[in-house]
């Protein structure tokens, strides 16, 4: 009985573990995939796999890293299980809809395996004419039938999260809900407005492959460069639909940290949420100044993508100035990763500046600069919020804390890890190195061999993690605070928190000291 209750559940708890476990199996395949590709890399010519095989791999890697992984943890996970205790609801307004769009991952993630049998090297962002039945098998059939599925589901779950917020809004006088509520609001908003645009498209594309339509095909009158239209006014919004909520939880964790609750760090992180919205949802043609843009369209769309870095500055120094007031916490691993985090975004976000600058974009496009400026945002940004929601909210979900001195040294070899495999992929990219090609110049050897050591250091860090979490269940070490129990969140009915406070870590927050060690109240 217990396998079906978990099957047919409605509680939103149990759906956002779920979403976890989606989410979590998703990130580790896409860590297999790229850990392939940095294999590919530790000989300029004998390649473990045909380049062929290495477009397949790179394709379901970012499909995969995306879609089944970074959506569901932060959005579908995370996003489940805070949401009503933050609203002071018992579940969300449609249970039933946010069920199917759990499940429709399922169906989504057999579609996504059954491209990568049958072959899918046209990249993540299909473009024609690659992606056309002339160059391509019938694995981009079913891969675009995966995110058809994973959009549903998106859309689904974003109607469901907005009906929750406004309704909730609407009743309530007081406006200072958590920043995680507005994060997730218009993470949702984002996602109802794009995928749209990216179904019709894949939809069109579908039909060029299949029933001899030429929507993007230039024999037929059709025109490819209207694919990557609709293809980037999903894509660049999605770039902030995966760090809008990781932007939420860190600037939550820092209010937390240091019971900082000014007007000012408040409203200007949520304002500075809603222009980084609407400037980027303006900007998707900055990832096209190759197809021969004019030059008043290349300088629109470039100057108002460094217009982004204003509001993403009010955030990062809003980090700082919070953290600040937090040294005595300065050995916490959740004060290292938000640093960490700090620094991986920041680093990306200058990059972003860079490449923002058309002519600038022009030189670098085609190179591993742009690979190493998005992962940095990216994989290292949303990845980092990832783990600090993991180790924050741990012992909210599990009841169980975790290993100071075992996060510390996994802090360590992430950092490390990222770093090593990323970073010098800028130096490939100013000096040439093409991307998408599974060969390269002997000279460009160590780089590629420091890239590929590193991203063997992450990997082992991302099965360190697993370990501390695993370590955690079977030590015993319960944490017993104000939510008045030892066993799992998922079987108590927690008491709703004050909007005005809206903080609900501080009930459950772990702790590393002698008293939560000895099962002791916080």
């Amino acid at each position: 009985m217990s396998m079906f209750s978990w099957l047919f559940t409605l509680d939103h708890k149990r759906i956002g573990l779920i979403y976890m476990v989606l989410g979590i199996w998703g990130g580790f395949l896409g860590l297999s995939l790229s850990t392939l590709i940095r294999l590919n890399f530790l000989d300029p010519y004998y390649n473990i796999v045909s380049p062929e095989v290495y477009n397949y791999v790179i394709t379901s890697h970012g499909i995969a890293m995306i879609f089944f992984f970074l959506m569901p943890v932060l959005i579908g996970g995370f996003g489940n299980y805070l949401l009503p205790l933050l609203l002071s609801l018992p579940d969300l307004n449609l249970p039933r809809l946010n069920a199917l769009s759990a499940w429709l991952l399922l169906p989504s993630a057999v579609c996504l395996g059954l491209s990568m049998l049958g072959g899918s090297g046209a990249g993540w962002t299909f473009y024609p004419p690659l992606s056309s039945g002339d160059y391509s098998g019938w694995g981009v059939d079913f891969l675009m039938f995966s995110l058809h599925l994973a959009g549903i589901s998106s859309v689904f779950g974003s109607l469901n999260f907005i009906c929750t917020i406004v309704s909730v809004m609407s009743d309530k006088t007081t406006p200072r809900f958590s920043i995680i509520v507005w994060a997730y609001l218009f993470t949702s908003i984002l996602l109802i407005l794009s995928l749209p645009v990216l179904a019709a498209g894949i939809t069109m594309l579908l039909f060029d492959r299949n029933f001899g339509s030429s929507f993007f095909d230039p024999l037929g009158g059709g025109d490819p460069v209207l694919f990557q239209h609709l293809f980037w006014f999903f894509g660049h919004p999605e770039v902030y639909v995966l760090i809008l909520p990781g932007f939420g939880i860190v600037s939550h964790i820092c209010m937390n940290l240091t019971n900082n609750d000014s007007l000012f760090g408040y409203f200007g992180l949520v304002f500075a949420m809603g222009a980084i919205v609407c400037l980027g949802s303006v900007v998707w043609a900055h990832h096209m100044f190759m197809v021969g843009l004019d030059l008043k369209t290349a300088i629109f769309f470039s100057s108002v993508t460094m217009v982004i870095g204003i509001p993403t500055g009010i955030k990062v120094f809003s980090w700082l100035y919070m953290l600040g007031g937090s040294y005595m916490r300065l050995w916490d691993p959740v004060m290292w990763w938000i640093i960490g985090f700090i620094v991986l975004f920041t680093i990306g976000g200058v990059t972003g500046i860079v490449l923002s600058a058309s002519i600038l974009d022009t030189l670098l496009h085609d190179t591993w600069f742009v690979v190493a400026h998005f992962h940095y945002v990216l994989s290292l940004g949303s990845y980092s919020t990832v783990v600090i929601s993991l180790i924050w909210w741990w012992p909210v979900i599990t009841g169980y804390s975790l290993n100071k001195y075992l996060l510390q040294g996994h802090w360590f070899s992430s950092m490390v890890g990222f770093n090593l495999c990323f970073f010098p992929m800028h130096f490939l990219g100013m000096q040439g190195l093409p991307r998408r090609v599974c060969c390269f110049d002997p000279l460009f050897g160590w780089l590629n061999y420091c890239s590929s050591w590193g991203a063997l250091v992450s990997c082992i860090s991302a099965f360190f993690l697993m370990f501390i979490l695993w370590e955690s269940l079977v030590s015993g070490n319960r944490v017993v605070g104000v939510w008045g129990t030892n066993s799992l969140v998922l079987n108590v009915v927690v008491t709703p928190v004050p909007h005005h406070c809206s903080y609900i870590c501080d009930a459950g927050r772990w702790c590393y000291d002698d008293i939560v060690a000895k099962n002791t109240s916080i």
